[in-house]
């Protein structure tokens, strides 16, 4: 039985507290969306994956997320952008080779970056967008609501659920390292040799926890029951049913057209 809880209260490691009529839809809802923007983004040219990273960074922008948007999309895509030119616009020799200055720029290979980087903002756009308005207690009620099977619902939440402990364990072995002597502001050498120190740690404590989390689930009769019974569920409004359904079939009907066609 899954009780009572407020988890829009606190405030997880992406998790962004709203009331957006975005936070409201509810979380089955998002996450078969999510799964349909996903497949959509493989069919589409990049102007319609475009269209969809714009819809989505919209929504986020709705939802009180706008910060959180822009900071992970500049940590992830700046980086990403500057190896895409450097390996397909520079490195990789295609006909048609344009000199500017020192350097020669492949006009085929930029296209081919771009459509990259379309993509992986776009699905890096919706995944924040679900995972900002949707905090994992509630994903795994609803997915205990629909008769989802105990140890699928909680796989599907559970690393949203362990990022804030491990991130707050991870900074905990860095300021602990710190405290002994460990430098962790000296040269990219320094850093590089110092990462083992962090992450021998974190990977050690991370193992000998999953035995506890194991010892836990079965203590609370985890699985005894192929289904769980939710006392406070998400709230899940007709339209949102049908609108589900309507996704799932149209997952497979435009991947079929894509390969017909």
């Amino acid at each position: 039985m899954v009780g009572q809880g407020s988890p829009h209260s606190g405030r997880t490691l992406l998790f962004v507290p709203g009331s957006s009529f975005i936070h409201r839809i509810n979380p089955l809802t998002k996450l078969v969306g999510l799964l349909w923007a996903a497949a959509t983004t493989f069919m589409l040219p990049p102007a319609g994956m475009a269209a969809i990273a714009v819809i989505a960074f919209v929504f986020g922008i709705v939802a009180g997320a706008g910060a959180t948007f822009v900071k992970r999309l500049a940590l992830t895509l700046i980086p990403l952008s500057i190896a895409l030119f450097a390996i397909h616009g520079v490195l990789i020799e295609r006909p048609g080779m344009v000199d500017f200055g020192p350097i020669s720029v492949s006009p085929e290979g930029m296209t081919y970056m771009f459509r990259i980087l379309v993509r992986v903002a776009t699905l890096l756009t919706v995944s924040l967008l679900f995972v900002t308005t949707t905090h994992p207690a509630v994903l795994l009620k609803s997915l205990d609501n629909h008769g989802i099977s105990p140890g699928i619902a909680y796989l599907i939440s559970s690393p949203l659920l362990l990022l804030e402990p491990f991130s707050a364990r991870a900074r905990a072995i860095r300021d602990a390292q710190q405290a002994r002597g460990l430098d962790l502001n000296g040269s990219w050498i320094a850093r590089a040799k110092a990462f083992p120190a962090l992450l021998i740690p974190l990977v050690t404590l991370a193992l000998s926890d999953l035995d506890q989390r194991a010892s836990v689930l079965d203590g609370r009769a985890f699985r005894a029951r192929p289904f769980r019974t939710v006392l406070d569920a998400p709230v899940d409004h007709p339209w949102e049913r049908w609108f589900r359904r309507l996704l799932l079939i149209a997952i497979p009907v435009q991947i079929g057209l894509v390969l017909w066609l």
